[in-house]
């Protein structure tokens, strides 16, 4: 006979303990909740549908792992809902047949689901010009998510005693509903200090104490250069021992006259490139203040392009779309960046994305204040240009599609964030029979988004002047993930789907958020043209917007065999 609390189709968790004959205490048995694997075995199957980009077996294995524990979660409540209801008890009959059913049941699904996964990843593999997984994955992929399931499931077990015992003690002196009430509150407060004081802070102590040490390298091969036009050389006002070590990337590389004069057939001018890194002076506006300087003493206010470009989490402009400027422009072109942090991006995103949007607008105000108060006829066009992070920070100056196009002269923002702003703005402010992922906003007069340079041909009109860029593929996760993905369903999962993503792509409440999540992680490691991974298509984005003088689709041809040939960093 049940006592009503006992294990079955809708009962919970039950341990059995007590003492035995001896009087010595028995150990406690706990068997799993049913409805629980029920929901997790289905929740593991949802957790391995495809999502924006292809997952390697371990991350696999850490979402189908987390998806199940979530499933088992959502079906023990369910569970303690029912009890709760006073639903009538199951026979024990009944139970026996039912656990028996779920053992060759779940089984088999799971199986099929881990089959099916590969089926899935596969599918989104060859959109993405990627090879297929192997027939071992499903093996792989079980490995990890066994003990990540179980791991999480014991986590929440611990958790929900924790709230039990605190209800106990509050249920002394407090109304019963009071009580589960505040417990609940209580655990949620302590795991939120636990995670972002004590685990998260202490994981940016070790990440800081990393990534410091790598700011003050210098990689092989990179030297301090010669040339008056670049900060770091001797005639320059910012030293090269303070430019950190995506600063002294910056100023050390890029296209030779030689190479420029060989590509175009023209006499070039000399490429100008300014940075200021965070040991070159103290705050955002000192580095801005300098940045400005070192544009006046090299001449870059006088060339015929001026690009002021937002840097990566640490301090990184990409080489793609820096040596394009400089190909489009043959060397009449002066690039001006300032670093605002030496942690990767997904980090500085975290921690350090009020430091992004300030150092964005300090160098963008900085720059156009001394800009606008040349003669007009002796102005070089002003480009704003970002990727990712960069693209946050190098937007942050602007409100909305107005405000760039009477500030700027051209603007490309690549891969940006979803908290992007007025990248936000301006594309929920699309026409509503275009689609989230290429929106159409005021007839694309001043802004066009694109997944493929193509693209910027839609809508058929006037483009401008000013014309202002975005690039963002439709399986780019960086663009795609936010918050809102927990709860409800975006619109451009109900769209049909854009280039490289899965039309089997469904939402799941928190999974979906899970998934693209994790999508981020391999954002860049995907084949140029999909993801978070732009370069070959840097030139003709760049080209699109800034209109470089005489120059020509089969010159965008020969740039990008040049800039497919450059190792991804």
């Amino acid at each position: 006979m049940s006592n009503g609390r006992g294990i079955g189709v809708v009962g919970g968790a039950r341990g059995t303990g007590g003492v035995d004959v001896s009087g010595r205490p028995r150990l406690r048995r706990v068997r799993p909740n049913w409805l629980g694997l029920v929901v997790g075995v289905l929740a593991f199957g949802a957790a391995l549908t495809p999502s924006l980009l292809p997952r390697p077996w371990l991350f696999e294995g850490v979402v189908a792992g987390l998806g199940a524990a979530l499933g088992y979660g959502v079906g023990t409540f369910l569970s303690w809902l029912v009890r709760a209801l006073r639903a009538r008890e199951l026979s024990a009959t009944v139970k026996l047949w039912a656990w028996r059913l779920l053992a060759v049941l779940g089984s088999v699904a799971a199986v099929c689901f881990l089959l099916l996964g590969v089926g899935w990843q596969n599918e989104v593999r060859t959109l993405v010009g990627m090879v297929d997984e192997g027939l071992t994955t499903p093996f792989s992929v079980a490995i990890v998510a066994l003990p990540v399931g179980i791991g999480a499931v014991l986590v929440g077990g611990v958790l929900r005693r924790l709230t039990g015992w605190i209800r106990g003690r509050l249920g002394r002196f407090l109304p019963r509903r009071l009580s589960y009430v505040l417990s609940a509150v209580v655990v949620v407060l302590l795991v939120y200090f636990a995670v972002t004081g004590l685990l998260f802070r202490g994981f940016v102590r070790v990440m800081d104490t990393v990534y410091s040490g790598t700011n003050a390298s210098t990689r092989d091969g990179i030297m301090a250069p010669t040339s008056a036009t670049r900060s770091g050389s001797p005639t320059s006002a910012v030293a090269w021992e303070t430019l950190g070590m995506q600063g002294r990337n910056f100023v050390a590389r890029g296209p030779s006259t030689q190479q420029l004069s060989a590509f175009t057939g023209k006499t070039p001018g000399q490429p100008i490139r300014v940075y200021a890194g965070l040991d070159s002076a103290p705050t955002a506006q000192d580095r801005a203040a300098l940045a400005v300087r070192e544009l006046e003493r090299t001449g870059g206010f006088d060339r015929g392009v001026l690009v002021v470009a937002g840097t990566t989490g640490t301090g990184w402009l990409e080489p793609q779309s820096m040596d394009s400027i400089e190909y489009e422009w043959n060397g009449d072109s002066a690039i001006a960046g300032i670093q605002y942090s030496y942690l990767p991006s997904w980090i500085s995103t975290l921690v350090d994305v009020d430091r992004a949007r300030e150092a964005g607008t300090a160098l963008y105000d900085a720059v156009y204040a001394h800009w606008s108060a040349l003669p007009s006829d002796h102005r070089p066009k002003l480009i704003a240009y970002g990727l990712s992070l960069g693209s946050y920070s190098m937007q942050s100056p602007f409100h909305d599609a107005a405000d760039l196009s009477t500030r700027a002269q051209g603007a490309v923002f690549v891969g940006s964030p979803h908290f992007s702003q007025p990248w936000e703005r301006i594309a929920g402010d699309r026409e509503p029979a275009s689609p989230q992922w290429r929106p159409v906003c005021q007839h694309g007069q001043v802004v066009r988004f694109a997944g493929i340079p193509d693209d910027y041909a839609l809508p058929a009109g006037q483009w401008g002047p000013p014309r202002v860029a975005y690039l963002q593929h439709s399986n780019d996760p960086v663009v795609w993930w936010s918050p809102g993905l927990l709860v409800h369903e975006p619109d451009w999962l109900r769209e049909p789907p854009g280039p490289g993503r899965t039309p089997t792509m469904r939402w799941y409440p928190v999974l979906t958020f899970l998934q693209v999540t994790v999508d981020q992680f391999v954002a860049v490691s995907v084949p140029q043209g999909q993801g978070h991974n732009y370069g070959t298509q840097m030139p003709a984005a760049l080209a699109a917007a800034m209109q470089p003088p005489g120059w020509t689709r089969a010159d965008t041809a020969r740039l990008d065999a040049i800039i497919a040939q450059m190792p991804l960093e």
